[in-house]
């Protein structure tokens, strides 16, 4: 075996295990000795859906569902304008009126495109009582920002975005077709 082939096979393995290392430190879950980029990259999100969930819960307390239609997928707001979202069914229903704050306590990521959140939903009733109902939701990592659809789907969201690569792909080559 000559020398180049014992680099080259050096050079491979340790490739691979850059790799494995890389691979190993996708999934954030806020664990102690996470490298500092991955865990204030973890705890800024954690920030930005709790910030999320706050003004979710206090804008829909006082009958702004335009929030709920800001956290659809692009989609369903090409598909949707905000008059027709209100008239649907499910849209049309929902009521928010003892919601008080929706509490992150605890975010388990998915390679920063979803993440699995334990909320605690405050409610206030008429009496001044407060009721806590834990939930599990899951919020997706849309256009910049983290989201919680009420009606829109991220399989939806990936038919959309193929049917435009699709459009884009078939413009460009019309584009480029000489007549």
């Amino acid at each position: 075996m000559s020398i180049m082939t014992t680099v080259k096979s050096a050079a491979k393995i340790a490739l691979m295990g850059s790799f494995v290392v890389l691979a190993g430190c996708s999934s954030r879950e806020g664990k102690s000795g996470e490298s500092g980029n991955v865990d204030s990259t973890f705890q800024k999100d954690r920030s930005d859906i709790q910030a999320t969930l706050l003004e979710t819960a206090e804008r829909w307390r006082y009958g702004d569902k335009a929030v709920l239609y800001d956290q659809e997928f692009e989609y369903a707001q090409v598909q949707f304008n905000y008059d027709q979202y209100l008239e649907i069914p499910k849209i049309k229903r929902i009521e928010s009126d003892t919601v008080r704050a929706f509490n992150v306590k605890d975010v388990k990521f998915f390679d920063r495109d979803s993440a699995h959140v334990a909320v605690d939903v405050v409610f206030v009733g008429p009496t001044a009582d407060t009721t806590h109902m834990p939930q599990e939701w899951t919020m997706f990592y849309h256009r910049g920002r983290w989201i919680r659809p009420t009606m829109s789907t991220p399989e939806g969201q990936r038919e959309f975005e193929e049917r435009r690569r699709v459009a884009d792909s078939a413009a460009a080559a019309e584009e480029n077709e000489k007549w």
